[in-house]
């Protein structure tokens, strides 16, 4: 069974009618931030954020996450895929959460917040509030509304203007470049090469230190160096901090790099580009796959752009190279005189769009992994050649 589903299981075990909805917390209550190290499956690869409260006096230590999804959702994937998939908080035991993460060798950092029993109250009771099933449920939007971003929001609605975040930690980069930090991190250089293709402008804004905290990590250190006001007095919002449990994941990267990969490629392409000119034939079997492949990835960078409703997809300058105009008509190209000079325009279109994407990396508003660079070049100079060649016989 699913570990999301075994978990929202226990959830309802755990609360259906139990007196915990009204529940008040005591002096000794605590309340933390629990930050997850990155996991090895694709969903876990930044980590993941969760809300403690703990009352022994109460008989209380729940975990609130706004993380958990169902694959029992009808028409799963395609919800997944257009970005209208269901999530919703989860609450569980502590000592029945926390042993899966353990399990997986993921560290986990608790971070005690430092906050009065007004403020912790209020914190528990807003999830609570949150758990019942007509609140239950969100649209999540991985960078603006997701596992992360969900806890700011219940501190700052919590402790209203007690609460303050530094406005410059984290502040300096794009949710692009953050993906690319924790895709590096953990090795996975084809996932970070998969996530920059579908990526368009939006994700090339700067995030600023609030946006930033979509990331478990960058939330971590924002609460860091927070300050909350406590029985009137500034305080730092951590009252302590330490790692559950000291563990690791080591990461095995594939083999070769896409960058190294492409490269590859584009040399092979080149050599057998050298041997059309010396041999005066033309491979057109290449010209079929590679603008095929490309053309085909361009409509489904449209279908994420228009049909998905994720919002960092739209707008994709990777739609330069990957244009979709050059299939279906790049089957039509035959070595038979004069039969390709209509299609002679449409590969010097996309050669010109290659060139713009190779030559305008540096002022085009949206930043292209580095393994798209030679695939464009094996694009603009397959498709320079198909629009200079002239009537070949070969």
């Amino acid at each position: 069974m699913n570990k999301n589903i075994v978990l929202l299981i226990l959830s309802l075990l755990l609360f259906s009618g139990n007196r915990l909805f009204c529940q008040t917390l005591s002096e000794n209550s605590e309340v933390s931030l629990l930050t997850i190290a990155p996991g090895h499956e694709l969903f876990s690869f930044a980590g993941h954020t969760a809300i403690r409260v703990k009352d022994t006096q109460a008989g209380i230590d729940i975990n609130f996450n706004y993380g958990v999804f169902d694959f029992r959702t009808e028409g799963f994937y395609l919800k997944f895929l257009k970005g209208t998939l269901p999530y919703q908080i989860g609450a569980y035991k502590f000592s029945q959460e926390v042993p899966y993460w353990f399990q997986e060798n993921r560290t986990v950092t608790e971070q005690v917040l430092n906050l009065s029993l007004v403020q912790k109250q209020r914190v528990f009771d807003f999830l609570m509030n949150n758990y019942q099933p007509e609140n239950r449920e969100y649209r999540y939007k991985f960078f603006y509304d997701n596992c992360s971003t969900r806890v700011r929001d219940v501190l700052e609605e919590a402790c209203g203007d007690s609460l303050s975040f530094s406005q410059t930690l984290n502040a300096d980069k794009s949710f692009r470049e953050w993906l690319d930090i924790y895709n590096r991190k953990s090795n996975n250089d084809w996932t970070e090469f998969g996530m920059n293709l579908a990526l368009g402008l939006p994700s090339d804004e700067l995030t600023g230190a609030n946006r930033a905290m979509f990331i478990p990590d960058n939330l971590m250190a924002a609460f860091d160096s927070a300050k909350v006001v406590k029985n009137g007095v500034v305080q730092s919002l951590v009252l302590r901090k330490s790692d559950l449990n000291n563990a690791s994941i080591d990461h095995e990267p594939l083999p070769i790099k896409p960058f190294i990969l492409f490269c590859i490629l584009f040399l092979i392409l080149a050599y057998f580009t050298f041997l059309e000119y010396q041999k005066k034939k033309w491979f057109i079997i290449i010209d079929k796959i590679l603008f095929s492949i490309t053309g085909l990835l361009g409509y489904f960078l449209l279908v994420l752009w228009f049909l998905t409703d994720h919002g960092v997809m739209n707008e994709n300058l990777n739609l330069l190279w990957a244009f979709p105009p050059v299939f279906p008509f790049v089957l039509f190209l035959n070595r038979k005189v004069g039969t390709q000079k209509g299609l002679q325009g449409l590969f010097m279109v996309q050669a010109g769009l290659a060139m713009i994407c190779i030559l305008g990396s540096s002022f085009l508003p949206q930043g292209f992994h580095p393994a798209v660079f030679p695939i464009a070049g094996m694009i603009l100079l397959r498709s320079f050649l198909i629009w200079k060649r002239k009537n070949s016989s070969n």
